[in-house]
């Protein structure tokens, strides 16, 4: 596994200080998943970063977006379920791909111990940032992992993460990283919420001989939008 570029181990006010230092004005935003509220640092300008970063951006290169500052609304999902899951006491969580980390929070708000991984430095960042505004930071681990290549050393409880199936070469790879992370005993599980459009058909075939599992559909519709849209939310568990 690969060095987090930053120094995690600061108190928040310096931790902000990188974040503002990177993408400029920052604020907490509220998020309330049952009766647990949460505050997520977002970047408050988004479009006005993403310019810096299309002026910064070398003629024909393309640009990173932050899609892991996103609050995606499979997040929100998957954060009410795991909200109202009859998880046992000593519980352990690995969340995936976490971004800002909100799933990952409610469940150590609802204190177990949780593993937050990331591939992007940003992440991690705005990950810690959280934990430690919300006063979980000594039931949170964060780890910079890649799920296509590393291997953590050790197995969870339960596997937590949203919208991971947005790259088609990391499917099968993903598969076989919860295979490798996920306990073999009764009642351990992966859990994973993302938007119905997101097929990844590659990653389901690949999973399959070693997980059972069961979906289930959420509707709702967009406050933006006002379209109806659908999430996906998969419990796999050792066939």
């Amino acid at each position: 596994m690969s060095e987090i570029r930053y120094d995690l181990d600061q108190p928040i006010e310096k931790l902000m200080e990188l974040a503002r230092e990177k993408f400029g004005e920052v604020k907490f935003e509220k998020v309330t998943i049952g009766d647990i509220a949460l505050e997520i640092l977002q970047i408050n300008d988004m479009p006005k970063y993403i310019d810096k970063l299309v002026a910064q951006a070398k003629p024909g290169k393309g640009v990173d977006l932050p899609l892991w500052a996103k609050i995606w609304p499979s997040c929100l999902f998957l954060g009410f379920f795991l909200h109202q899951f009859p998880f046992k006491e000593k519980d352990e969580l690995l969340e995936i791909g976490a971004g800002v980390a909100v799933i990952g929070l409610v469940a150590a708000k609802r204190g177990f111990r949780v593993t937050i991984t990331d591939i992007e430095d940003d992440a991690l960042l705005f990950a810690r940032i959280n934990a430690l505004k919300n006063n979980v930071g000594e039931g949170i681990s964060i780890l910079k992992a890649d799920f296509t290549e590393d291997n953590l050393g050790r197995t969870y409880d339960h596997v937590i993460g949203c919208e991971v199936l947005y790259n088609e070469r990391t499917y099968e790879p993903l598969a076989d990283f919860l295979a490798e992370h996920l306990a073999d005993k009764p009642g351990a599980e992966v859990i994973l919420a993302m938007d119905q459009k997101r097929e990844g058909r590659a990653f389901f075939n690949r999973a399959k001989d070693t997980f059972s599992m069961m979906r289930k559909n959420f509707c709702f519709t967009d406050k933006e939008s006002g379209e109806e849209q659908s999430i996906n939310l998969f419990r796999m568990r050792r066939a």
